[in-house]
């Protein structure tokens, strides 16, 4: 079995403020969460929304992952190289955010991983969703700072296609 999630960020670089959402099916239900933070740049947004939406998963499921944030792909698919270079940079200095991705990349070793690049244009698929949701906790954390919230059931069922 393979668990599926799409992690949709929104961040706004100005202001440093942004609102995440990750939506997880496992086969058999569909969860999920919606969060905001500030007073962060966009890397350590994106990796700390991967690092919450990747908590309590099953023991070596594997994860395909819906992402449409290019940083946030990137960040995956070059994981396992900069983790082999010891999180440094080319010119040896620290890599941004080393510790935040370590922790995502001992969360999914041993998984078999797959990467699916979203466009979340429909608001009732499961990216589009997770976007309105991303979107609703930037406004959120930018009024009343960090948070984390389980999307309630009844809106999760109203997701096409899961």
């Amino acid at each position: 079995m393979t668990l599926k999630l799409w992690i949709e960020i929104n961040h706004q670089a100005p202001y440093r403020t942004g609102g995440w959402a990750w939506l997880r099916q496992d086969g058999k239900a569909v969860s999920g969460a919606a969060g905001g933070d500030r007073d962060l740049d966009v890397e350590a947004f994106c990796v700390r929304a991967l690092q919450t939406a990747l908590t309590d998963l099953p023991a070596e499921t594997a994860v395909a992952l819906h992402l449409s944030e290019p940083l946030l792909i990137e960040g995956v698919r070059t994981m396992s190289t900069r983790r082999a270079a010891g999180w440094k940079t080319e010119a040896g200095e620290d890599a941004p955010e080393a510790e935040a991705w370590e922790m995502v990349a001992k969360a999914l070793t041993g998984r078999a991983l797959s990467l699916v690049r979203t466009q979340p244009t429909d608001a009732r698929s499961p990216a589009g969703f997770a976007a309105a949701w991303a979107e609703l906790g930037r406004d959120k954390a930018k009024t009343k700072g960090t948070f984390k919230n389980l999307i309630p059931k009844p809106n999760l069922a109203k997701i096409r296609g899961l």
